[in-house]
């Protein structure tokens, strides 16, 4: 029987989503684990279990699980994501099959339809789910419990950028890696364009032409085979890109292979695959009152008929000496309010309030509402952590201004549970933020981040100026600034202000 590692509890019944982290083996000491989205609405779904690269070195997770898991959960499977040993053959192999039996054997329990299930793998990931359809034969995962007695063949693979074959020179680390001292003596084995049988299941397969690390002629061998065995299988070999594009990211031609996939699984695996979930949200935020927040952002946000918050400061007395002509007055910062747009509170002078006592942290947050007031800008409900980082001491504080939300706004997409506002877990006066820089990753920083968003999972993305001339550290230009703003409106995510959200999902 798996053993339930982790468990988050539910605290609303409007939650659809139940992460659960699954043992795969009795042994308490093998780490191989599946991270369980499960809904609670009684439907039976098809499955996608995910299995991240890492060249048999590590597991990519973050990168090639949770995000590609979230987006096929919106696209109306049910997903699993897969923790393997690293170790040697076959017991990466064996993880994974144990996996497609435990979910069958629990099928009831977690919403998935047990005659649909296609293993999905990304580069070393991409072999290891190969495996499953072409060695299932010759390998037996069993554990002594009920589950051995269920199928451990997928009915469908989707291999993404996959690792195939052993045979030829070019990128053979992740073979020596699963093959240790036997790789001379077993490479044509586990090389998979040998292994293709007339029962391997139908293959959906994606490469890049200028893939660096794992050559698109690997994805054109194993096609070739299934096509030879007479079994189904899509080959796409985009132009150009990367080892590693996992959900596409920016790509306008490689995010579409999700819903080619799913199209394969449709048509040619004939999954019985609903119509995708709606209700994406993106909260975006703008900090520090640069004056483009007036003469560029607010009027760009109108435009798209988007929604945000700005969280004004002053800074210090000398940097205001300095700087103040880039800095919008009160009477400014009233006429974005005017444009419908919330206005929070970033303290007075964008002080570190993990040092200030709580009688100085009061006289920032009160100094920055007052000033607010005098021209006749809403009391504020929304703060911004000065710099960042969550100041625990700031609570009492916060809690008597009425502020109801607080923004962080260091965490990075690649840490998938602290980057996304999970409306009925995530703590109100620590709502994760991810800036976006574009020196810095920016434009992959906001693709990853949009990977994980669900119907009860918004970004919150953090701004400075469009462009930022003080602080250069924080700049995104306008042509990269309307680039995702046109991302957003042609994949129709809601674009809301922290305050208008909370609203709409009863948190406030």
């Amino acid at each position: 029987m798996c053993k339930t590692i982790t468990e988050q509890k539910k605290l609303s019944e409007n939650i659809i989503r139940e992460i659960r982290e699954v043992k795969l083996w009795k042994d308490p000491s093998l780490p191989s684990s599946l991270s369980c989205r499960l809904r609670n609405d009684g439907k039976k779904r098809p499955v996608i279990l995910v299995i991240p690269g890492g060249g048999y070195g590590f597991v990519c997770i973050n990168e090639e699980g949770y995000p590609i898991a979230a987006k096929f959960d919106e696209m109306g499977f049910q997903t699993f994501v897969l923790t393997y040993r690293v170790t040697r053959y076959p017991e990466p192999q064996l993880d994974a099959l144990r996996a497609i039996r435990l979910i069958r054997s629990h099928a009831q329990e977690w919403g998935a339809d047990p005659d649909h299930i296609a293993v999905c793998g990304f580069s070393a990931g991409g072999h290891l789910a190969g495996c499953c359809g072409t060695l299932f034969h010759d390998l037996d995962a069993k554990d002594g419990d009920e589950g051995d007695s269920f199928s451990q063949r997928p009915d469908a693979m989707i291999l993404s950028y996959p690792v195939i074959t052993f045979r030829k020179t070019q990128y053979i680390a992740t073979g020596k890696r699963l093959l240790k001292e036997d790789f001379d003596e077993k490479r044509d084995e586990w090389s998979l364009e040998n292994r293709i049988l007339p029962d391997t299941p139908p293959a959906y397969i994606w490469a890049t032409a200028t893939d660096q690390l794992v050559p698109y002629e690997n994805s054109v061998l194993f096609a070739q085979g299934m096509w030879e065995k007479g079994n189904k299988c899509e080959l796409h070999v985009f132009p150009d890109g990367p080892h590693g594009m996992a959900t596409g990211y920016e790509r306008r031609d490689l995010k579409l292979w999700m819903e080619q996939a799913k199209e394969f699984l449709k048509v040619s695996a004939t999954f019985p695959v609903e119509g995708g979930e709606k209700g994406r949200t993106v909260i975006l935020t703008f900090d520090d009152a640069p004056k483009n927040h007036l003469t560029t952002v607010a009027p760009l946000l109108k435009e798209y008929g988007f929604g945000a918050t700005f969280f004004p400061t002053f800074f210090t007395e000398e940097w205001r000496k300095e700087n103040g002509q880039h800095l919008l007055a009160p009477e400014e910062i009233k006429e974005i309010s005017d444009m419908g747009f919330e206005i929070g509170n970033h303290s007075f002078s964008h002080l570190n309030m993990q040092e200030l006592s709580a009688e100085e942290a009061d006289k920032e947050i009160g100094k920055l509402n007052d000033l607010l007031a005098s021209v006749h800008i809403p009391r504020p409900v929304s703060f911004a952590y000065p710099g960042g980082p969550c100041a625990e001491n700031l609570r009492p504080v916060l809690e008597k201004y009425g502020l109801k939300l607080a923004r962080t706004g260091t965490r990075h997409p690649h840490i998938c549970a602290e980057t996304m506002w999970e409306n009925f877990r995530t703590d109100l006066m620590k709502i994760p933020g991810t800036p976006i820089v574009e020196h810095l990753n920016g434009k992959l920083n906001f693709y990853e981040t949009l990977g994980q968003c669900s119907k009860d999972n918004a970004a919150v993305f953090v701004f400075h100026g469009i462009p930022e001339k003080v602080h250069p550290h924080c700049n995104v230009t306008e042509k990269t600034f309307r680039y995702m703003l046109d991302y957003l409106k042609e994949n129709n995510y809601t674009v809301l202000s922290m305050k208008d959200y909370a609203i709409q999902k009863n948190l406030i």
